[in-house]
């Protein structure tokens, strides 16, 4: 309130009052006036009348001259959501001389949606909230309870721009659940050109040029689920929309909510609009609950509740529970603010005491060719996905090798191609404990391709190798073998034209080699 009346005398000066002129003439008169009643004693029940009428319209005439003035300043707006009218956030772009500013960028106000939605207009708002916003700024903590007891706390602060100057800013906290110790904190920046990471805990920072793009058209949801969950932004965004999520890390999960709008909503009969209407933190959000019934690799999920607003599609809120009702996940917000004005200055690093990482972001490779290699396909965890993966390198890959032991598990597969070569990757749990979720520890990592072709530099394989054990041959396979440190072990394989590596995980030497009599060519 008292930001309100700041230099109000000057502001009515200058606009409403500027015309209106007090002579000596007036003063004196005024001054009579008060000098004059001060000597009347008694007033005539007529007089007493006409003066209590003329203070009521006095007083009325004050007040419709006051809010006539606080609307025309900018001070006083009709739409509860916003303090600034339309045509206020123009001349707020304007300086004091008259030009536009080049740092602050105001856009229309939000409006609030009163009005019931469908499940499928809540859909449609998730998948396509960059339609819907154009400034946010916002803060919110994230928990999540991993089945091991372990797990993370996020705190994320995060200002973005979607159109007119693009830019965004984030920064996130990392806390361990279980130690409560702060393990990263980190900036993204970017603005139409570059994109800046910063880490507050080394003092670093990486930097790389950026293009943004404008989503166009709108997504529904049978495209949504006509693609596989991990390719959703490759295959619906990129593809077919040119649109890309903005690098805005963390903020992402409430700003461009599509991913737990096909996880957890897809299945229109597995939830319910709980209530259409209910206030948070300014905003009309629409209440949903419902049963989770996919698979969550690391948490327990069984019931979950969200809060969208109605307008923009997006996640304000959620929080999910396990069999028992324990809570296991939650995004709860302190601040989420939308079409308000945005300084672009905010969207430029201040890297005073920081260190560049000497990192080459255009072409992190050994060799720049690494650049052309392409992911086919791949899956992981989920059997029926990972046996789709593989019975295609098993069709593309005539010189497959496969592990046949009872005591090796698929977990993952992949399908890369580097011109005209193509390439297998197979991941293997070694005796898996029951209680072990994911792939467990101990692993076997594969890989096939012919031997002219190019193959990534940074993955699993490119080792430090240690002493050389025996060479041997198997099923084929001319086979050299490296200890390498923490006991594990690379064994590098020769058949005609192509090229076999198998790198141990928490597996000795001697356990990998007495494997290897299992590796056969795929049926």
């Amino acid at each position: 309130m008292e930001n309100m009346f700041n230099n109000l005398k000057k502001t009515m000066d200058g606009t409403i009052l500027k015309d209106i002129e007090f002579s000596e003439q007036s003063k004196d008169k005024v001054r009579r006036t008060v000098i004059n009643s001060k000597h009347k004693k008694q007033f005539h029940l007529k007089y007493k009348l006409n003066y209590l009428l003329s203070v009521c319209v006095s007083c009325l005439l004050l007040f419709g001259l006051g809010y006539f003035s606080f609307t025309k300043l900018g001070l006083l707006d009709e739409n509860k959501n916003s303090t600034i009218t339309d045509d206020t956030r123009q001349n707020l772009n304007t300086s004091q001389n008259g030009k536009k500013s080049d740092s602050i960028y105001i856009p229309p106000a939000a409006k609030e949606y009163y009005g019931d939605m469908t499940k499928e207009e809540i859909i449609s708002k998730m998948l396509n909230t960059p339609s819907h916003f154009i400034t946010a700024t916002g803060k919110f903590e994230q928990r999540d309870i991993y089945k091991d007891e372990t797990g993370s706390t996020i705190f994320t602060d995060y200002k973005i721009s979607t159109k007119d100057k693009i830019g965004g800013y984030v920064k996130f906290t990392n806390t361990s659940y279980e130690k409560n110790e702060i393990v990263e904190i980190e900036e993204v920046i970017h603005n139409t050109d570059q994109m800046w990471y910063i880490n507050n805990i080394r003092n670093t920072y990486r930097e790389q040029k950026y293009n943004p793009k404008e989503m166009k058209g709108t997504v529904t949801l049978q495209e949504a689920l006509s693609v596989n969950i991990n390719k959703l932004d490759n295959e619906i965004y990129v593809k077919q929309k040119d649109w890309e999520m903005p690098p805005i890390g963390t903020a992402g999960l409430s700003l461009y909510p599509y991913h737990m709008a096909v996880i957890y909503l897809g299945d229109f009969n597995q939830w319910d609009i709980e209530k259409q209407n209910e206030e948070l933190l300014g905003h009309n959000t629409i209440v949903l609950q419902g049963k989770f019934n996919g698979e969550n690799r690391m948490q327990e999920v069984d019931t979950f509740r969200f809060w969208i607003d109605k307008d923009t599609g997006i996640l304000v809120k959620y929080e999910m529970h396990d069999t028992n009702g324990k809570l296991t996940g939650y995004l709860h917000p302190e601040e989420l603010k939308v079409n308000v004005p945005i300084d672009y200055k905010d969207f430029e690093p201040h890297l005073d005491g920081y260190n560049m990482e000497e990192v080459d972001t255009e072409f992190p490779f050994k060799d720049p060719r690494e650049a052309d290699i392409e992911v086919v396909e791949q899956a992981d965890y989920y059997k029926d996905e990972v046996d789709a993966v593989l019975n295609l390198l098993r069709k593309d890959i005539p010189f497959l090798y496969e592990f046949t032991h009872p005591d090796i598990e698929l977990y993952s597969a992949s399908y890369e191609k580097y011109k005209i070569y193509n390439h297998a990757y197979l991941t293997y749990s070694y005796k898996k404990d029951k209680n072990e979720d994911g792939s467990g520890s101990r692993l076997l990592y594969v890989r096939a391709y012919h031997k002219d072709s190019i193959v990534h530099s940074w993955s699993d394989f490119d080792t430090k190798k240690g002493k050389q054990l025996e060479d041997f041959n198997i099923n084929g396979i001319e086979w050299k073998g490296f200890e390498l440190d923490n006991q594990n072990a690379h064994f590098i394989g020769k058949s005609n034209d192509y090229i076999y590596e198998v790198v141990s995980q928490n597996i000795t030497p001697q356990e990998t080699k007495a494997l290897i009599p299992s590796f056969k060519v795929s049926n």
